[in-house]
């Protein structure tokens, strides 16, 4: 029997078979979907792979997150205020470096970053989409960073490099530069993500939210004494959050801390300033519990510039209490206040009656701060070019100790002495170049958000120029429309004028979060549990908060300016 036609039809369908597999693949066979597949086997796989328990369930945690920031690199931004305080809780040690949730984060936003360089165009693929997942990014040019800021940030880096030729330890010294490292990655990707002033304040709202839960804990140890005996000050405990010290507890709430205050003082309606004063309440109450004096002092410098730039009418007052104030120390000084009046202020910033030898418990804190910046400001004399190493003085401590204080805690209590310590005047003076380069940015970006607020606000001063009634019915039923859409323009400009007058509220508390650091650096060191890597993200939102000002419809509308001014 002849069967050639039947072994041709099933040839047919084998091909057609075929060309369906073939088409269904190209149309399914997207990056979403093989990244959701890959992701999916591996957490199979590691879930029936003989692991400890601890990775059995951080694996496939890490996993989602992985895929979700590569489907959508910006949802790593989202993540950090919340992985910054609480990513303590889960550390990773790798090759010596003891890596958070935060840490991962930026390794999981570069990723998604690189994956934007392997996907063609959304244009090319035939969609009217042209930019969508990890290609809904800014251009470097376009997200505003300036050039000086970066090479500020790269010459810091640089010193630190060099510095490790002097490094006892190199593993302390890596642990700094990955640091900072991800500091800059931060700055040059995390701009590009934001494109819109919902995505600002979504992150500031984050943050303030994760600042209240910290609070919220702070309480919660106050309220059942949980902690150790050393933290007890005067019968009453010292909280420290999940920070592991009060100290830089209290630097870490005072940066939501100023936000709220900013927002509570200067935003636009009575919601925006009820919600601010509730979470600066909250955050306040934590802030006084940690007894941080380092802390009370940061916060209110960070006030005080808060009511000095947002309330200008208040600046003559302000300027007269501060020339009463020089005045009285200079009375002081010349011997004419009795020293017992400024007892009590100097017994609470723990200056009387300081001893290296027999410290007793109410100047022992302030002895042993004062140890450690004498052992830095040694190391620096003996080392004046390129310091003892980045991240070595705990390793050099043990050769420059003074009296009874041999345990080092790590760092010397003044960052600015630490720095100098560690990377001698080479890298002290690029660590004061990037201070300067971080506020001439945000100083920029507030004077141009402060100029649209000026303009806005002229032009609603503008006043409604006065026209004669025109003759005939139909001219006057013209006339008689024509103040009612004067008066939706209106409307419009008030509206635009309270989101500006929000936004620049916002980016006086940003750049106050940001003096408070380096207020609390003189008696601290704040670049610890991951805290650079929220001070990168406020400075990336003061830097994109100028770029996405113009942007404040529900679907991020824009501005138009010139048509502003017509109208």
């Amino acid at each position: 029997m002849d069967n050639s036609g039947i072994g041709g039809l099933e040839r047919i369908r084998q091909d057609a078979w075929l060309q369906t597999a073939l088409k269904f693949l190209r149309e399914n066979a997207t990056t979403a979907n093989l990244v959701g597949l890959i992701g999916g086997v591996c957490a199979l796989l590691i879930l029936l792979a003989p692991l400890p328990e601890a990775w059995n369930m951080r694996l496939p945690f890490y996993l989602v997150i992985f895929v979700w920031t590569i489907l959508r690199p910006r949802v790593a931004l989202y993540l950090m205020p919340i992985a910054v305080p609480w990513g303590s809780l889960d550390i990773i040690a790798l090759g010596g470096l003891n890596l958070n949730s935060a840490d991962v984060l930026v390794g999981f936003l570069a990723a998604g970053w690189l994956m934007s360089f392997a996907l063609r165009p959304a244009r090319q693929l035939g969609t009217s989409m042209n930019e969508a997942g990890p290609r809904d990014r800014e251009s470097f040019k376009s997200s505003k960073v300036s050039i000086y800021l970066v090479w500020a940030i790269i010459i810091l880096l640089g010193t630190m490099l060099l510095s490790m030729l002097a490094a006892i330890n190199i593993s302390s010294s890596l642990k700094e530069v990955s640091k900072w490292l991800e500091f800059l990655v931060l700055v040059l990707l995390g701009a590009q993500y934001i494109r819109t002033r919902r995505q600002v304040w979504t992150i500031i709202v984050l943050v303030c939210v994760a600042g209240i839960t910290q609070a919220m804990y702070g309480y919660f140890q106050a309220f059942f004494n949980l902690g150790p005996e050393a933290f007890i000050r005067d019968t009453s405990l010292r909280v420290y959050g999940t920070f592991g010290q009060p100290n830089p507890f209290a630097g870490y709430i005072n940066l939501p801390l100023s936000i709220a205050l900013a927002l509570m003082l200067l935003g636009s309606n009575w919601r925006t300033r009820l919600l601010a004063g509730l979470s600066a309440i909250f955050l306040a109450g934590a802030e006084y519990l940690t007894q941080s004096r380092g802390g009370e002092i940061a916060i209110a410098v960070a006030a005080l510039f808060i009511v000095i730039v947002g309330l200008p009418l208040l600046r003559k007052p302000i300027a007269l209490l501060a020339l009463a104030g020089l005045g009285a120390v200079e009375v002081f000084f010349a011997g004419w206040i009795p020293e017992n009046v400024l007892t009590p202020l100097f017994k609470y910033l723990g200056l009387t009656q300081i001893s290296f030898v027999n410290p007793g418990s109410a100047d022992f804190s302030t002895a042993e701060r004062l140890a450690h910046w004498i052992a830095g400001v040694h190391m620096f004399l003996n080392h004046p070019l390129i310091g003892v190493g980045i991240g070595n003085y705990p390793d050099a401590y043990p050769a420059y100790f003074i009296t009874i204080f041999v345990n080092s805690l790590g760092h010397a209590h003044n960052y600015y002495i630490n720095i100098a310590a560690e990377t001698g005047s080479i890298g002290l003076t690029a660590y004061l170049l990037f201070l300067m380069a971080i506020f001439v940015t945000g100083g920029s970006a507030f004077q141009a958000i402060s100029r649209r607020c000026m303009q806005v606000k002229a032009q609603r001063s503008t006043e409604i120029p006065r026209v004669q009634t025109p003759i005939g019915t139909r001219n006057k039923l013209l006339f008689l429309l024509k103040p009612l859409s004067r008066v939706a323009d209106l409307k419009g400009t008030n509206e635009i004028k309270n989101i500006l007058k929000n936004d620049r509220a916002l980016a006086i508390g940003l750049l106050a979060a940001l003096i408070s650091v380096c207020v609390h650096n003189l008696v601290d060191d704040l670049y610890v549990h991951s805290l650079t890597n929220l001070m990168a993200l406020l400075l990336i939102i003061l830097i994109r908060l100028e770029g996405v000002t113009t942007k404040v419809g529900g679907t991020g509308g824009y501005i138009d300016y010139k048509q502003l001014a017509k109208r």
